[in-house]
């Protein structure tokens, strides 16, 4: 999994703008997780009993929607699946799909799937050979990745069984109500690239969020747009062989007012939806405990570096640095660099600023 945006896009690039059920169904799986099952709770949403399945299911729910970084690699494997991107044909292709094809997708297709085959059965040490050559390759694999593939059999049937329960009592209920919604997004975004063009809406999508410059815009011969309600905390970029596949979040363009859904139609309540929005991005940013503990090291350590966040969590550092670059995406806390450390702070206007909106949008009046 690799992410990235584009300076410049190629004469010979191709755009794209469609929808995936799949992509949304683990973005709300997602959800699920980040709300422990309380997404019923919005008003503008069908009632849907979100709450008794995070309760059945929450080891599983937490072991897969928890751990891998917001899905980016359980939704790198949808990439796989030829359109439409229906349950049904979800199904159909895991019925089919190998072992090494599986874990090619959940490795961020860094190595082909007959190089993962060949350090799976050949190599004395198949992890580390597999780690080893994703990294020299410049990519990035977490623990949990390789967790899947020493214990494949299980985690795969886990995984399935998740997948399958969802769908039938949580998502199903769903799927026709979103429909509109990413039709009315698409429609806008057709619009935006029509007269803003691909730059500045890729920006606008990543809500200009500056990702590594190692993006091969010569190379790129597809981009590829998808909307998302659920989306968490703001997108999901999947990269690779020339193409670039955006789950970006619609209410960039559900954004007269906060909506409901009352059978096939969208409502339209008076709600700031600019405000909800700021609150919403934070609370997505604030939704993980390691987070909020590496927050609280900032907060009450002067001058603290990611390398004593990670000793102090007992977590890699490449892990505290995906949690500190969401948390300057969030505006959350300021980087600077001093003795050729990166040194961080608190952004206490920032936190005030989330209080004050949050405490004013429900009519709790400030000290």
């Amino acid at each position: 999994m690799a992410v990235y945006t584009i300076e410049s896009v190629n004469s010979n690039c191709k755009v794209e703008i469609a929808t995936s059920s799949l992509f949304e169904m683990m973005a709300c799986l997602r959800k699920c997780y980040i709300l422990s099952g309380r997404i019923d709770c919005e008003p503008y949403l069908p009632t849907v009993r979100f709450d008794d399945f995070f309760k059945k299911n929450e080891k599983l729910i937490k072991k897969f929607y928890g751990r891998y970084e917001y899905g980016a690699q359980l939704a790198e494997f949808l990439v796989g699946i030829s359109a439409p991107h229906t349950f049904n044909n979800l199904m159909e292709y895991i019925n089919n799909v190998s072992k090494y094809e599986f874990l090619y997708y959940l490795f961020g297709r860094y190595i082909s799937r007959e190089e993962v085959e060949f350090l799976l059965n050949n190599s004395t040490s198949p992890l580390d050979d597999i780690r080893n050559k994703i990294t020299s390759l410049g990519g990035l694999i977490n623990p949990e990745q390789l967790e899947f593939a020493e214990h494949y059999n299980q985690f795969f049937a886990e995984l399935v069984y998740l997948w399958k329960s969802f769908y039938k009592h949580c998502y199903f209920d769903l799927e026709s109500k979103l429909g509109s919604l990413w039709d009315i997004a698409n429609k806008r975004l057709a619009k935006d690239l029509k007269h803003l063009g691909i730059e500045k809406v890729v920006r606008k999508l990543l809500y200009d969020y500056k990702v590594p410059e190692q993006f091969p815009n010569k190379e790129t011969k597809l981009i590829k747009f998808y909307p998302s309600y659920f989306v968490s905390p703001k997108f999901i970029l999947i990269w690779g062989f020339g193409e670039l596949h955006i789950i970006y979040d619609l209410k960039h363009y559900i954004n007269e007012n906060d909506i409901y859904f009352e059978e096939n139609k969208v409502n339209i309540l008076n709600y700031d939806q600019n405000k909800i929005n700021h609150v919403s991005d934070i609370a997505k940013s604030l939704s993980e405990v390691v987070r909020i503990k590496i927050l609280l090291f900032i907060a009450n350590e002067e001058k603290i570096k990611s390398q004593e966040i990670a000793d102090k969590l007992n977590i890699t550092p490449a892990t505290v640095s995906r949690h500190l670059s969401l948390l300057k995406q969030s505006n959350l806390i300021f980087e600077h660099k001093e003795n050729g450390y990166n040194i961080y702070e608190i952004n206490e206007k920032e936190i005030e600023r989330y209080c004050s909106i949050l405490k004013d949008m429900l009519g709790i009046k400030n000290d």
